[in-house]
């Protein structure tokens, strides 16, 4: 995916964050992490970059809405 480097940065964000003692700000971040994937992929599948192997889209699997749902976010 062409935008990568947006894990990356968050991952060192996070890694900081831990380092530093800001538990909350490291557990944001890897929330964000999450919310990055979910929209990357979902726009990769929507574009036809994501290989076949990914399966069917179900309308929920790359939905940042359904993916936070379950954990009282969205």
């Amino acid at each position: 995916m062409q935008h990568d480097w947006l894990i990356d940065v968050l991952t060192d964000l996070k890694a900081f964050a831990q380092a530093n003692g800001m538990g909350a700000s490291a557990a944001a971040l890897d929330d964000a992490s999450l919310v990055v994937l979910a929209e990357m992929t979902s726009l990769a599948r929507a574009k036809g970059q994501a290989g076949s192997s990914m399966g069917e889209h179900d309308n929920q699997s790359g939905s940042v809405t359904y993916l936070f749902a379950g954990r009282g976010h969205a």
